[in-house]
């Protein structure tokens, strides 16, 4: 059987670390974590423990400026020191450090493992002295949107992961517990595909996962690149879409048919429009305000101002929505599967047209957009299983 690397990645309270303490047993892998060689380093240093996670956050991005790879070389080192063990990784929390892993070694996977917002808070507000403010602040860094590219960027990683794991029910560790077992099950059967992956064959939430990040390729957005498809009651798909600016095909004169298509961004201002509007707003706001800002606080604020109704693209379920006008298709019972997780704007479109589920691929959902499918009687559920990135890893033909 051959040798598997498995590495972590999650938001705080997700229960990376539980998962690696108790389903990974030392006589099947060697458990090494980035955050125990972090604390090593940070004792070291500083001749004392740290005090909080910020703390050790900030002491993070300074090993990874001076090398993003550092921390994934130091375990590298001990990765070295077992040649034909299995090894379990925990706590990746910058995307080249998963980039390393798999640069050097063909067998590794990365797990993203899953909890909303409201269950990682249970699990670790006494840590906080039940200030969710501070609690907040670290969510905001491990996301990683204002943070500087050697940062944690945990949305970020959770993209590169070949797998996700939804761990919202697991909390405590009993054997008996249903949800131990359950969990157990799962794992063991995501390995096991991996290392067969001609006898493995993807769920259907799986393939229709992939089929709307394929849908996504078409995009030529610079920011993101988004995917969805819509699906009847049968779960055949009956719409796609991607974000980009819109197009149709027109009549001419002449009988043939001409493609109207609005030009991207790139090519109409030579960047992201609704970066160039939220940069003016920047200044604006600066102006107004008498305000001398650094580049860190311009770039605070442009992320805080969305500006969604400046964007010059259609969303990926925009666009999958509105391929179905006119066509007389029920949406009762639809589901759109997309590979982020939907803005308000789309939100509002998905309440209005019946699709009564979502599957969204995003560890950090938008609240607001949330609440907005909760109040519009529509279910939503993280995506669970293979990531399009490694469908062909876990699930082959017969050669």
């Amino acid at each position: 059987m051959k040798r598997i690397i498995v590495g972590f990645t999650g938001a705080f309270g997700s229960g990376t670390t539980f998962i690696v303490d108790n389903f990974f047993v030392p006589e099947d892998f060697i458990k090494l974590s980035l955050s125990t060689i972090l604390k090593a380093l940070y004792k070291k240093e500083n001749k004392k423990s740290y005090e909080n996670r910020q703390q050790l956050q900030e002491f993070g991005n300074s090993i990874r400026k001076k090398d993003i790879e550092a921390l994934a070389k130091a375990v590298e080192e001990e990765i070295k020191k077992y040649p034909d063990k299995n090894i379990v990784i925990d706590s990746i929390r910058n995307p080249a450090e998963a980039k390393y892993f798999r640069d050097n070694h063909p067998e590794f996977i990365l797990i993203g493992v899953f909890a909303d917002y409201d269950v990682r808070w249970e699990r670790v507000k006494d840590i906080y002295g039940n200030s969710k403010d501070k609690f907040d602040l670290d969510e905001i860094k491990d996301k990683g949107s204002f943070e500087p590219q050697f940062g944690q960027k945990i949305s970020d990683c959770f993209f590169e992961a070949d797998l996700i794991i939804r761990n919202n029910d697991f909390i405590n560790c009993e054997e008996t517990n249903k949800n131990y077992k359950a969990m157990e099950s799962k794992l063991a059967g995501y390995l096991r595909a991996f290392r067969d992956p001609i006898k493995s064959k993807p769920t259907k939430t799986e393939s229709l996962m992939a089929a709307a990040y394929v849908s996504g390729r078409d995009s030529r957005c610079k920011k993101r690149k988004v995917g969805a498809i819509i699906t009847d009651r049968m779960e055949q798909i009956i719409s796609s879409g991607y974000n980009g600016t819109p197009a149709r095909l027109e009549r001419s004169s002449d009988g043939k048919f001409v493609h109207i298509k609005l030009d991207e961004c790139e090519d109409s201002t030579g960047g992201c429009f609704r970066d160039i509007k939220r940069k003016e707003i920047a200044a604006a706001i600066q102006k107004d305000l008498g305000l001398e800002c650094d580049e860190n606080s311009i770039k605070i604020i442009k992320n805080r101002v969305k500006l969604l109704e400046h964007c010059r693209a259609l969303h990926g379920e925009e666009r999958a929505i509105i391929n179905l006008v006119g066509k007389g298709i029920d949406l009762e019972d639809a589901t759109i599967y997309v590979t982020t997780f939907p803005c308000n704007l789309c939100a509002n479109k998905i309440v209005q047209v019946g699709i009564k589920k979502v599957v969204y691929f995003e560890p950090y959902p938008v609240e607001e957009a949330k609440k907005i499918l909760k109040d519009g009687h529509v279910n939503y559920e993280p995506f669970e299983g293979v990531t399009f990135r490694a469908f062909f890893k876990f699930f082959q033909y017969e050669p």
